[in-house]
């Protein structure tokens, strides 16, 4: 499996939006009739809560068939990487459930889940063969798509604003989503991504490998050789769910796609953070206005946190440069998030 997100990732997800002893206290389940599947996703809070009319604010996770909602003990946890419930009464909050992911789980499973996920070939248990079939850019893009266009119709959803934010594999969702898909998208948040493709990060970490003397220059352009072959086989069979490089050709295909023109697409507000200690996605990013510039655009607010990582865990270092700690600001960064919110405009299209 992909490692896009690490399983960090999942013990930040008790920082929880609520915690409840009832299930439908915490959130309403809906599912979709999707060609001959369906599609399950969350909003957060209760039957009553969902009368009030709010804005629509879609989080869509990163990699990996993570369960998103937990029953430790007799409480019910939602899996989220932000507290987002300090937020609760200005947005309708919503999930969507990979197909082929358990969307409840309890603490045995969870940890079991915790072990397996790091092994090579974890069981069909912890990754189903439905979820591998369907893991792949167009079903989530098409997910997303469904999701929002069936909320909009709801009288307790007020259109006229609705946030997509999604981060690493979501980032590349939420790309194509408001530049392709979706016109009642608003707002994009984006974080923790790339412009170019997968494969990139794999050839420049070979180089860094070289460079730090893991391995001798023939070494590495040897292991680089191999990841061309890899990738002109992927190219080959760009629908493949039975053949695998970690994840399946099909996965690695479509998420293999540039973003970029998918990003200069995007006329509405967008606004696209990272940590700058994200060696394979901060690079990328830190080019991003230039490219924004050389075309006139100017819906794009971009803001790097300084020696963070993928997970916006701030870097905390000795006097030698040695990384000693690792301090969790996600929170701080769905302020940000936030308070942009408050000042963009709503239904305004910008260049």
């Amino acid at each position: 499996m992909k490692k896009l997100l690490s399983f960090t990732l999942l013990c930040i997800s008790l920082q929880t939006l609520a915690q409840t002893t009832r299930l439908e206290d915490l959130c309403q389940i809906f599912h979709l009739r999707d060609g001959k599947d369906t599609t399950t996703f969350i909003v957060f809070g209760s039957k009553t809560e969902l009368k009030v009319k709010k804005p629509l604010f879609l989080f869509r996770q990163g990699s990996q068939p993570a369960p998103f909602i937990h029953l430790v003990g007799d409480k019910y946890y939602v899996a989220s990487m932000f507290h987002f419930r300090d937020y609760k009464d200005e947005y309708h909050f919503v999930m969507i459930q990979k197909p082929g992911v358990r969307l409840v789980v309890d603490t045995t499973f969870y940890n079991e889940y915790a072990k397996a996920i790091s092994q090579p070939n974890p069981s069909e248990k912890f990754v189903s063969k439905k979820y591998l079939d369907n893991n792949y850019l167009e079903r989530y893009v098409n997910q997303c798509d469904k999701v929002v266009n069936h909320l909009i119709r709801q009288p307790w959803i007020d259109s006229k604003k609705v946030v997509y934010c999604g981060g690493s594999e979501g980032f590349t969702i939420g790309a194509d989503l408001a530049a392709n898909r979706n016109k009642h998208i608003t707002h994009t948040i984006l974080f923790s991504g790339k412009q170019g493709r997968r494969f990139e990060h794999v050839i420049r970490t070979t180089r860094e490998q070289v460079e730090n003397g893991e391995m001798t220059p023939e070494e590495g352009q040897n292991q680089i050789e191999k990841m061309y072959l890899m990738w002109a086989d992927i190219c080959k069979y760009p629908n493949a769910t039975d053949k695998t490089y970690g994840d399946t050709y099909r996965a690695w295909y479509s998420f293999s796609q540039p973003t970029l023109p998918n990003l200069l697409k995007i006329k509405t507000p967008l606004y696209i953070a990272y940590g700058t200690a994200d060696k394979d996605m901060a690079p990328s990013l830190d080019n991003l206005p230039l490219e924004f510039i050389a075309r006139g655009k100017k819906n794009l607010t971009l803001k790097p946190y300084y020696d963070h990582d993928h997970q916006f865990f701030k870097l905390v270092r000795n006097s030698s440069g040695n990384i000693i700690n690792k301090v969790y600001n996600g929170d701080i960064v769905a302020k940000d998030w936030m308070n942009w919110l408050q000042e963009m405009p709503v239904k305004t299209s910008l260049k």
